[in-house]
């Protein structure tokens, strides 16, 4: 165990050396100082829509008056709060398309230490990174998920256990973007469940669910609900980006 972890630490060095990650901006691709922070340029810095004000209290998303936003007062949340480090707009979305689409999986170091960064300001404590899975067929074509690459960085930053392959996804569901409201609910309904093989470990736990973007909820509190309902403690939800609430 020891030794892989050591080797996956080589190989990202070797990775590093030959294909540097901090030589263009993961925003906009321009060349950046390599010493910039998040292999950020400052004007993309300056463009992100940092979330610093008024956020819902249950899903962490930014909202222009105080209180649960809609989708939060609408329906139960299975998870104990949400975190993300920035809101979903133009820039935010080209960046996760990047990410996901275009085999940039490297940008995943950066994002993880943004949010690092973020969740450590709420001073919660977990007991383990858990990431929504993707649909196994699904992955094989994109070649990675990238909750996955997120979950893994950031149990590199915190130091807190990563654990491969706890949540399934049973089956493929449709974009939620293409879907009303209900539609997003019945989409993910039991389209998740529990790997067997690490029932023990969950019951008690306090786990940091890690996905990419934050929309609605539904996904990320389908999740919850099937960690809870295993014995979970509590969750909290770590994204980059989120929508507006309202």
């Amino acid at each position: 165990m020891q030794f892989a972890k050591k080797l996956s630490e080589w190989v990202k060095m070797a990775l590093e050396a030959v294909f540097p990650s901090n030589i263009y901006c993961i925003c906009c691709n321009d060349f950046i100082d390599s010493k910039q922070l998040y292999a950020l340029c400052s004007s993309c810095m300056h463009k992100l829509h940092w979330i610093v004000e008024s956020t819902c209290p249950k899903c962490g998303k930014s909202v222009e008056e105080e209180g649960l936003c809609l989708d939060c007062s609408a329906s139960h949340r299975w998870f104990e709060k949400g975190i993300s480090c920035v809101q979903y707009g133009r820039l935010e979305k080209e960046v996760i398309h990047r990410f996901k689409y275009r085999d940039a999986a490297y940008i995943g170091c950066k994002l993880a230490q943004l949010m690092a960064e973020r969740f450590e300001i709420e001073n919660l404590s977990v007991d383990a990174i858990v990431a929504v899975p993707m649909y196994l067929k699904k992955e094989r074509r994109r070649g990675y998920n990238q909750a996955a690459v997120l979950a893994k960085e950031l149990s590199r930053e915190m130091g807190i256990e990563y654990i491969n392959g706890l949540l399934i996804r049973t089956r493929d569901t449709v974009p939620m973007s293409e879907l009303s409201a209900d539609e997003r609910i019945k989409n993910v309904k039991n389209a998740f469940t529990v790997n067997q093989n690490y029932y023990n470990i969950v019951e008690y736990k306090k786990i940091l669910l890690v996905d990419d973007v934050f929309t609605t909820g539904n996904t990320v509190n389908e999740c919850s609900r099937v960690l809870k309902e295993c014995g979970a403690d509590s969750i909290y939800v770590l994204t980059f980006a989120s929508g507006v609430g309202k």
